[in-house]
């Protein structure tokens, strides 16, 4: 490990150096750039670079044990970033990342799914089978909605549609947003 300045020593440090406080200020910072961007010529290739940013600041929390993130969140103000980021810490669980994450959101209008995007693939946002993703989640519906958008493709719903029709509207809402174009299977 390099030697650390002054003003560091002492710092929990992540990959490459950098804070856990450097992380959680990039990610909103990435976040408020990413919502500056409208109507630019290059405005994907820009939005591309950032998210590889966010995507690069959160994997560096790889080896960060999740109970310090989980402070640091706490401390600074649990942001729907700071709560998916968590999902990429050591050892973080998935109930954690859900119970940090609805600290965050009080209304699903104000649901950023650019955050939820982020959300860890060790937690199994990459699986498409609805039945899967409902015992992953452990029937908790935070937890279901987190694993349906935190991946772009489409659910894969393998769910009796009496089953489908019982859900409170919002998480409804959020499973047909990843519906395929066609009909359920």
């Amino acid at each position: 490990m390099p030697t650390l300045p002054p003003p560091l020593k002492g710092a929990f440090l992540v990959p490459e150096s950098v804070t856990l406080a450097d992380i959680w200020s990039g990610l909103h910072a990435d976040a408020i750039s990413h919502n500056r961007i409208h109507q630019a010529p290059d405005a994907h290739r820009q939005r591309a670079a950032i998210n590889d940013s966010s995507r690069a600041l959160m994997r560096a929390l790889e080896e960060c044990p999740a109970p310090r993130w989980q402070a640091l969140i706490e401390c600074l103000g649990v942001t729907q970033y700071g709560a998916i980021a968590l999902s990429w810490c050591k050892g973080a669980r998935l109930e954690d990342v859900v119970t940090a994450f609805a600290a965050s959101v009080s209304d699903p209008q104000d649901l950023d799914r650019r955050a939820v995007s982020f959300l860890a693939p060790a937690h199994g946002a990459s699986e498409r089978r609805l039945a899967k993703l409902i015992e992953l989640a452990n029937h908790d519906t935070g937890a279901l909605a987190l694993l349906c958008l935190g991946h772009p493709a489409p659910l894969i719903f393998d769910m009796d549609e009496s089953w489908l029709s019982a859900l409170p509207p919002p998480l409804r809402d959020v499973l047909n947003e990843r519906a395929p174009s066609q009909a359920h299977t």
